[in-house]
């Protein structure tokens, strides 16, 4: 496994959820059918709230870099069994130049002395290259370093972003899970019954 990859387990309270299906009448097929409509409806909730939160904490420059860096939520039943969700997320470095923060030369322009970074968040720290060097490709500026001793290819910097988001992560809104969950299990069931 990934050093960036977590998976976190959650317990749903079968006995809660055949209350709901007792209260409401509804048959095992229709059990089946909301179990398995609210694991995708969590999932997509859950991921969205993932987003907003990486990017707030983070201060990114807009929620599609995220996007793109931020692995998507997957739930699955495992095997046979309906009491438990699995979560996978993704946490990958990210690039200076999708970060808001200020991006400084060091050194002077006949004698460079490399680059920095300071981000706007105060979650994150601050990136320093010696060797490296601030261009603007398209409309983003940020810090680029050469891979080799040619003039191509170059790299763009790019900070560790799993520390500092992962416990706000975990709490915030890995903690809502069940209810988020039972949420939307509920309303789809009373849908299901109600269309009988």
């Amino acid at each position: 496994m990934d050093s960036n990859l977590q998976a976190l387990k959650f317990d749903i309270d079968l006995d809660e959820l055949h209350a709901v299906q007792q209260m409401l009448g509804a048959t095992d097929k229709e059990f089946n059918q909301a179990y398995s409509r609210a694991l995708s409806r969590t999932a997509v909730t859950l991921n969205k709230l993932g987003r907003q939160l990486v990017r707030d904490d983070l201060k990114a420059q807009s929620i599609k870099s995220i996007r793109n860096r931020l692995q998507k939520f997957r739930l699955n039943k495992s095997g046979k069994a309906f009491d438990e969700l699995r979560l996978w997320f993704g946490l990958n470095d990210l690039s200076v130049g999708r970060l808001k923060g200020k991006v400084t030369r060091l050194g002077t322009k006949r004698k460079p002395a490399g680059a920095m970074f300071t981000p706007a968040s105060s979650k994150l720290s601050t990136y320093r290259n010696d060797k490296a060097f601030i261009a603007k490709f398209g409309k983003r500026r940020s810090i680029y370093s050469r891979v080799g001793k040619t003039r191509f290819p170059i790299k763009e910097g790019e900070l560790p972003i799993q520390e500092a988001i992962q416990v706000d992560i975990e709490d915030q809104i890995f903690a809502q899970v069940p209810e988020i969950f039972l949420r939307h299990f509920s309303l789809d069931l009373k849908g299901r019954v109600s269309r009988r």
